[in-house]
């Protein structure tokens, strides 16, 4: 079952994982990280999430702001819980 603390533990395990990475030999996650990668980021995290906990319910959001919505971020819910990775 899952708990807050569980999904905290897994969302920050798996932003070091990220983090960590070797960027020059993926094409997913690039040298900025986690600038520009919260999308992607976020549907990872979906994915690793969904293998851990097949029955959880979740949702990815994203928002626009700025002139002309030029300015957007992707992230996912959990009931009333927030999980950004790369916010």
């Amino acid at each position: 079952m899952k708990t807050i603390n569980k999904i905290r533990k897994e969302a920050l395990k798996f932003r070091e994982l990220l983090n960590n990475c070797d960027k020059s030999n993926t094409e997913l996650v690039i040298d900025c990280f986690p600038i520009m990668n919260c999308k992607l980021s976020s549907i990872l995290l979906a994915y690793h999430f969904l293998k851990e906990w097949p029955n959880l319910e979740l949702k990815g959001v994203s928002a626009a702001t700025g002139k002309n919505e030029e300015i957007s971020h992707y992230w996912l819910e959990i009931d009333d819980i927030v999980i950004d990775i790369t916010g």
